[in-house]
């Protein structure tokens, strides 16, 4: 709903024409009169450069010099006032009106704040601006009441009902044409707002059960007119049903929230550095990318898709002097070649059908003084590659649309999960776009190498989802962890992160074990990799059983027996290591066979 401004603070600007013509000082009068009739224009300003102001002629005035028997041939400019007040468009249209009032004239050219013409207010625009503002105000303050969430009642003083919107109707259950212009005390007799009437003294923030488990805050307050006297009662009723249960459930969830914020204190490795390795050769990696950091040598970022690719940038970014100016992220697959240099540079107001009235900064403007980052750089096809190589050496480049160049420093990184070397080889990516990309390589080993990081980046995924899902994680079970070891992962570390996201959405128990994984469906996916057989995980008749359902039983079944040899066949201690309640240990062992 747009906003309805008081009729005091209505401006120029909303009621000025923009209907009147612009001719240059030595336009003919006989031309001009041509033109005003052929537009309707009442009026032209005459644009020159005059030190007393802007020059205005009216169409009555033109043909009054005319009928008077000034030459037709002459010039424009000498019958225009050179003396012609204005106003603008940001002045109160009560202020204007006075104004024209005092000068007797009947219309101000209006300008902005550069000085330049940019509409005409007339006596009839006043007129018009203030009735359709007040007629707006109207239905927009009627629209506002009963539309509002907030159940509101007016009574008169005598008690009868005068306004009641369509929230009393919800709330009250009484059709606003059953009640208004009766007495509220017919319906309603213990109601807050007939003791305001007898008493003239507000009520506010009462707090009481309306009906069985509806629960309201209600705010009854005279009516009162600039002279002091009290015309009615006005009356709000909030329904807090649902706010009242929030609040018993926020009771109830703020205990797990401070034991949750315990865990996140002790997580010091998420603030220390959010890239965690402890494999030898990506810890290498990290090194460099933090000794790298301290330079303004670009650096380009390789390895598969969810290796972490971009984490390695803002480790880069974060150890770099340029660490408190913007990092700019850009996905370089996502960009549609036709928009590439509107987003990559921006563009001038104007220059395109659609696009920002006042023009709009590309991603390399944005990123000046800081840093800039392209991820997936292989991806850009050859005609943007020489665009971006350009601004790469040039440091400046023209927006669209523009004829002033733009200078910037920004230090860059690009990533990829290509070969860039081959791309080149194949002559699909630019060879001097490569070298110079290619200053300083760190290239990021897949997760299937660094079996030794699985163990700590699932820590640390469990310790973010347990805050996120409001889950408390026991622990996971060592099966799981040699299972994930064991597994190829494709997908890299976003993957695990995935999966686990998953698992600890779906799991019923708080103790992540392989029941958990087949509850959210992805123990197939890990456990079809062949390299389990020599990980001792499954067994070559597993693989040759192509039930699932079996495989699960048989494996169940093993684990179950060895946990209760390991808990010496206490119960208690084998349910709590399995990660599952007591009784269902009880029922599995019954239904499996294991003990009576």
């Amino acid at each position: 709903m747009p906003q309805v401004q008081p009729i005091n603070t209505i401006t120029v600007g909303e009621a000025m024409t923009c209907d009147f013509g612009r001719v240059a000082s030595d336009t003919a009068v006989e031309t001009v009169i041509s033109m005003m009739l052929e537009n309707h224009w009442g009026e032209v300003v005459v644009e020159g450069d005059y030190r007393n102001g802007f020059q205005l002629v009216t169409k009555e005035h033109l043909m009054r010099c005319v009928d008077n028997g000034f030459p037709s041939y002459l010039p424009i400019s000498e019958i225009g006032s050179k003396n012609t007040v204005t106003t603008t468009a940001n002045e109160s249209l009560v202020g204007a009106r006075e104004l024209m009032r005092q000068l007797r004239i009947g219309r101000l050219p209006v300008m902005d704040t550069t000085g330049n013409i940019v509409g005409m207010l007339t006596a009839r625009d006043v007129c018009n601006g203030f009735s359709d503002k007040l007629e707006m105000l109207s239905e927009h303050m009627y629209a506002i009441l009963h539309n509002i969430s907030q159940a509101i009642h007016v009574i008169d003083c005598e008690g009868r009902v005068i306004f009641w919107n369509r929230s009393a109707e919800d709330l009250f259950g009484m059709k606003a044409e059953h009640i208004v212009g009766l007495k509220l005390e017919e319906f309603f007799p213990d109601d807050i707002s007939l003791q305001v009437i007898n008493t003239r003294e507000s009520c506010k923030s009462v707090f009481y059960e309306l009906k069985e488990g509806i629960y309201v805050i209600r705010n009854s307050m005279p009516v009162i007119m600039p002279d002091g006297a009290i015309v009615g009662v006005v009356s709000t009723t909030a329904d807090v049903t649902h706010s009242k249960t929030l609040m018993e459930e926020l009771n109830r969830v703020n205990s797990r929230v401070k034991q949750l914020e315990e865990r996140i204190v002790n997580k010091e490795d998420f603030i220390k550095d959010p890239f965690y390795t402890i494999n030898t050769d990506t810890r290498r990696i990290l090194i460099q990318a933090k000794r790298v950091g301290s330079t303004d040598a670009t650096v380009l970022i390789q390895g598969e898709s969810g290796t972490g690719k971009e984490l390695m940038a803002n480790v880069i970014y974060q150890n770099s002097k340029r660490a408190k100016q913007p990092l700019i992220a850009v996905n370089c697959s996502a960009i549609p070649s036709t928009l590439f240099e509107s987003e990559m540079f921006g563009y001038e107001a104007g220059s395109f059908t659609g696009g920002h009235k006042s023009g709009k900064p590309g991603k390399f403007e944005l990123a000046n003084g800081g840093t800039i980052f392209l991820d997936e750089i292989g991806e850009l096809p050859l005609d943007m590659q020489a665009k971006l190589l350009r601004v790469i050496q040039e440091r400046k480049f023209y927006r669209v649309g523009g004829t002033a160049p733009v200078e910037v420093n920004v230090r860059l990184i690009a990533a990829t999960n290509k070969d860039l070397t081959r791309l080149v080889a194949e002559g699909r990516f630019r060879e001097d776009l490569f070298y110079r990309l290619n200053v300083v390589t760190l290239e990021i080993p897949p997760l299937r190498q660094r079996q030794e990081d699985i163990a700590g980046l699932t820590d640390r995924f469990i310790s973010e989802m347990e805050c996120v899902y409001m889950r408390s994680i026991a622990g996971i079970d060592k099966q799981v962890l040699d299972l994930f070891r064991a597994y190829e992962w494709p997908g890299n570390v976003r993957q695990l992160h995935n999966l686990l996201e998953s698992v600890i959405i779906l799991m019923e128990d708080d103790f992540i074990s392989l029941n958990s994984l087949a509850e959210a469906g992805v123990l197939e996916t890990l456990s079809g990799n062949k390299d389990l057989i020599n990980e001792g995980l499954l067994r070559e008749d597993d693989l040759v059983d192509p039930n699932l359902d079996d495989l699960l039983v048989r494996r169940e079944r093993e684990v179950i027996i060895r946990v209760m040899e390991e808990c010496k066949h206490n119960k208690a201690r084998a349910a709590k290591k399995l990660g599952i309640p007591r009784s269902t240990l009880y029922y599995k062992l019954k239904t499996l066979g294991i003990y009576d």
